[in-house]
Protein backbone atom coordinates (compact mmCIF):
# COMPACT_ATOMS: atom_id res chain seq x y z
CA UNK A 1 0.00 0.00 0.00
CA UNK A 2 0.96 3.50 -0.59
CA UNK A 3 2.33 5.96 2.20
CA UNK A 4 -0.59 7.52 3.38
CA UNK A 5 -1.45 11.62 4.09
CA UNK A 6 -0.86 12.78 7.83
CA UNK A 7 -2.68 15.80 7.07
CA UNK A 8 -6.56 15.88 9.02
CA UNK A 9 -9.46 15.89 6.31
CA UNK A 10 -10.90 19.15 6.94
CA UNK A 11 -8.61 22.27 7.49
CA UNK A 12 -9.56 25.34 9.38
CA UNK A 13 -10.00 27.27 6.19
CA UNK A 14 -12.62 24.24 5.01
CA UNK A 15 -14.20 24.47 8.85
CA UNK A 16 -14.62 27.97 7.26
CA UNK A 17 -16.04 27.36 4.18
CA UNK A 18 -18.60 25.16 5.86
CA UNK A 19 -20.01 28.29 8.06
CA UNK A 20 -20.02 30.00 4.54
CA UNK A 21 -21.81 27.17 2.81
CA UNK A 22 -24.53 27.64 5.37
CA UNK A 23 -25.12 30.70 5.30
CA UNK A 24 -25.85 30.90 1.07
CA UNK A 25 -27.73 27.25 1.38
CA UNK A 26 -25.47 25.15 -0.51
CA UNK A 27 -27.28 21.63 -1.47
CA UNK A 28 -24.03 19.59 -0.85
CA UNK A 29 -20.82 19.84 0.98
CA UNK A 30 -17.17 17.92 -0.47
CA UNK A 31 -15.14 16.56 1.88
CA UNK A 32 -11.76 15.86 0.50
CA UNK A 33 -9.32 13.38 1.26
CA UNK A 34 -11.33 11.76 3.71
CA UNK A 35 -10.15 8.46 5.98
CA UNK A 36 -12.74 7.14 7.53
CA UNK A 37 -16.54 7.63 8.11
CA UNK A 38 -15.51 10.04 10.93
CA UNK A 39 -14.28 12.91 8.90
CA UNK A 40 -17.24 12.99 6.97
CA UNK A 41 -19.53 12.87 10.49
CA UNK A 42 -17.60 15.70 11.83
CA UNK A 43 -18.13 17.56 8.57
CA UNK A 44 -21.75 16.68 8.77
CA UNK A 45 -21.90 17.96 12.30
CA UNK A 46 -19.82 21.22 11.21
CA UNK A 47 -22.86 22.37 8.94
CA UNK A 48 -25.51 21.11 11.18
CA UNK A 49 -24.24 23.44 13.71
CA UNK A 50 -24.26 26.09 11.26
CA UNK A 51 -27.92 25.55 10.23
CA UNK A 52 -26.91 23.40 6.79
CA UNK A 53 -28.43 20.69 5.88
CA UNK A 54 -26.04 19.86 3.05
CA UNK A 55 -25.80 16.08 1.75
CA UNK A 56 -22.39 15.63 2.20
CA UNK A 57 -20.62 14.17 -0.86
CA UNK A 58 -16.81 11.76 0.23
CA UNK A 59 -14.37 13.04 -2.52
CA UNK A 60 -11.84 9.92 -1.90
CA UNK A 61 -8.53 10.94 -2.88
CA UNK A 62 -6.59 8.46 0.08
CA UNK A 63 -4.47 5.24 -0.84
CA UNK A 64 -5.13 4.14 3.12
CA UNK A 65 -9.36 4.58 2.07
CA UNK A 66 -9.96 2.47 -0.80
CA UNK A 67 -6.46 -0.45 0.26
CA UNK A 68 -9.17 -1.20 3.54
CA UNK A 69 -12.41 -2.41 3.05
CA UNK A 70 -13.74 -1.36 6.03
CA UNK A 71 -12.38 2.38 5.81
CA UNK A 72 -14.13 2.20 2.52
CA UNK A 73 -17.65 0.99 3.71
CA UNK A 74 -17.58 3.10 6.91
CA UNK A 75 -16.74 6.33 3.97
CA UNK A 76 -19.69 5.15 2.04
CA UNK A 77 -22.48 4.56 4.96
CA UNK A 78 -21.24 8.29 5.98
CA UNK A 79 -21.83 10.27 2.89
CA UNK A 80 -24.83 10.71 1.14
CA UNK A 81 -22.48 10.99 -2.34
CA UNK A 82 -19.16 9.16 -2.69
CA UNK A 83 -17.00 10.92 -5.93
CA UNK A 84 -13.28 8.57 -5.98
CA UNK A 85 -10.63 10.75 -7.90
CA UNK A 86 -9.19 8.04 -9.73
CA UNK A 87 -6.18 10.40 -11.29
CA UNK A 88 -4.99 11.19 -7.54
CA UNK A 89 -5.19 7.49 -6.67
CA UNK A 90 -3.64 5.82 -9.95
CA UNK A 91 -0.15 7.35 -8.61
CA UNK A 92 -0.46 6.38 -5.53
CA UNK A 93 -1.51 3.33 -5.90
CA UNK A 94 0.11 -0.01 -8.01
CA UNK A 95 -2.34 -0.60 -11.18
CA UNK A 96 -2.85 -4.49 -9.83
CA UNK A 97 -4.44 -2.48 -6.83
CA UNK A 98 -6.84 -0.24 -8.49
CA UNK A 99 -7.79 -3.18 -10.74
CA UNK A 100 -8.73 -5.04 -7.86
CA UNK A 101 -10.04 -2.27 -6.50
CA UNK A 102 -13.00 -1.47 -9.44
CA UNK A 103 -13.58 -4.84 -9.31
CA UNK A 104 -14.90 -4.26 -5.68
Amino acid sequence: MAAGLSAEALTEKDKADIKTAALIGVDYLAVSFPRCGEDLNYARRLARDAGCDAKIVAKVERAEAVCSQDAMDDIILASDVVMVARGDLVWKLAIRNWSAFRKR
